[in-house]
């Protein structure tokens, strides 16, 4: 069971807004978890004298804004700044905090691509699909992307392929989809590619693919199942009608009304995910 934790400290007038997210925090507290959940995201920028300026100005904490400032100043560690703040409320107990520096300092030493992966994942999974597309192709222009291993790689390309069809792009996820599966063989990069290739219709394309990568009849009869019902959910749910509208919009050059249907086809579309998830466990 998760614990309640009450915000005593003082409300801020004016919050703190996390850089990578986007989240608005008004109490030491808030502030406190935001940091521990975004722990994979925080840099000098997220430790700096913003956040100094907002615990003494805005929380009070005018003792632990003077602290955090003389290590900004003195260019101290990222993990010293986050144990000044941290220290800030109960939120969490000594040996938390101790694993949570552990957990930053594994973070830091990662490569910047790895790191960067990270943030573009977060990113995805908390459905800002655009922000993440624009990461993961800052990643793959990188001149030091040979520092990735295959799996990170394919990844990286898979969820662009992911991007591409909640965007209503299935021949470009297609192509995604397959040059991740050339650097790992993830059975559920060939399930994207050949329900991206059913999405355009092209049945023969499709047969022709799935004999390729499949030579076992049993998984193929079971990928088949599976896209069947996955397609039939999909047309069920006006998903396909969703994707011919939103083509219309932007062929018709509609900017506005593109968003905001595009928009709500991704919150729907979240809605039925979390649904599906939460009935799986």
């Amino acid at each position: 069971m998760s614990r309640v934790i009450l915000c005593s400290g003082k409300r801020a007038e004016n919050p703190f807004v996390m850089k990578a997210s986007g989240r608005k925090v008004y109490t030491v507290e808030e502030l406190c978890y935001c940091l521990r959940d975004e722990l994979d995201t925080l840099d000098g920028d997220v430790l700096g004298q913003e956040l100094a300026v907002f615990l003494g100005k805005e929380l009070g904490l005018s003792d632990r804004a003077e602290t955090l400032r003389k290590l900004i100043d003195g260019n101290s560690d990222l993990k010293s700044r986050l144990v000044v703040v941290l220290c800030s409320s109960d939120l969490y107990t000594a040996p938390e905090i101790n694993d949570i520096c552990e957990e930053f300092e594994r973070n830091l030493n990662m490569t910047p691509l790895s790191r960067a992966k990270k943030v573009a994942d977060r990113h995805l999974a908390e459905g800002r699909i655009k922000t993440a597309l624009a990461a993961y192709r800052e990643i793959l222009s990188d001149e030091r992307i040979g520092e990735l291993g295959d799996s990170e790689l394919s990844t990286i390309i898979h969820n662009c392929g992911v991007i591409k069809m909640r965007l209503g792009y299935p021949e470009e996820a297609a192509s995604l989809f397959l040059r991740a599966y050339a650097h790992s063989d993830e059975k559920e990069t060939v399930r994207c590619y050949l329900l991206a290739l059913k999405l355009l219709g092209d049945e023969e394309r499709y047969i022709k693919e799935a004999m390729r990568l499949f030579d076992n009849g049993e998984m193929l009869k079971t990928l088949e199942d599976e896209i069947s019902e996955l397609l039939e959910r999909f047309e069920e749910s006006g998903g396909l009608d969703g994707v011919e509208r939103l083509r219309t919009l932007m062929e018709e050059n509609r900017p506005g009304e593109f968003d905001r249907i595009a928009h709500e086809q991704i919150a729907e579309l979240k809605t039925s995910y979390r649904a599906d998830i939460e009935s799986e466990e």
